[in-house]
Order: C-alpha cells, then structure tokens, then sequence
C-alpha cells in the first residue's frame, strides 16, 4: 500500500492547473502581456508560456475547466489577482484546490481531505468581490 498525502496530488496536479487556467484568464480574456501575468501571480515569464502552450498544468485542467462553480469561483481569483488583491493570495489557492477536489471526486476521483479543507469555514476567506 502507498501512502499518498492529501496536498501531493495536488501539487502535480490541480495547482498546475489552476495556474494554467488563471494564466490563459490574465493573458488571453484580460489582455495583459505574459510579464505582467507572471509578476502578478509569482511566477517566471516562462513558466506562464509553459501553462499557455500547454507544457504545464495539462492533467485535470479540461475537468476544471468544465465545471461553471469552480470556474466562477476561478474568476473571481483573477480578479483578486489583477487588482493586486494579493493580501492572502496562497490561502486563495487553497481554496481553489479544496474546490478542484470537489470538482475531481464529481467526476471519479477519490482524493482524500487535507486539514484545510476540513477547516475552511474558520479561515473567513471570500472570493466575492
């Protein structure tokens, strides 16, 4: 039997993709340069090319993508971030990988809770604008 962390799948997995669909938001819906994406969400220039040419983030992305609560809950991330509302941006992206499992375990996937999930009411974080 292996043991497999609750937040490992999600550093292959999920966070990629997220940062895949948020850089495709900034850069292609939100007409920002990939420079400006990249500073804005902590990464090299590069490694947004990476999510935009599809090198990164490819795994469960389409699943994301396809599910209208996560991708308004994804929205309102970008937003966040292109307002430079960047005061709890990595408990943001807790959120949305808590949301993502949701999204997976719809469709099949049997990922088990992290504690932040299990507490994510106490945390009083909002993606509403």
């Amino acid at each position: 039997m292996q043991l497999v962390l609750p937040c490992e799948y999600s550093v292959k997995e999920i966070l990629p993709a997220i940062r895949a669909l948020v850089a495709e938001k900034l850069v292609e819906e939100k007409n920002l340069s990939i420079y400006k994406a990249a500073e804005l969400m902590g990464l090299t220039p590069a490694a947004v090319e990476n999510y935009l040419k599809k090198r990164r983030g490819t795994g469960v992305k389409e699943l994301l993508k396809n599910d209208k609560e996560f991708m308004d809950f994804l929205d309102s991330f970008s937003n966040k971030i292109v307002k430079k509302d960047n005061s709890s941006l990595s408990s943001y992206y807790c959120i949305l990988c808590a949301e993502g499992k949701k999204v997976l375990n719809k469709n099949g996937y049997k990922l088990s809770h992290c504690i932040v999930e299990n507490n994510l009411a106490s945390y009083n974080l909002s993606l509403e604008e």
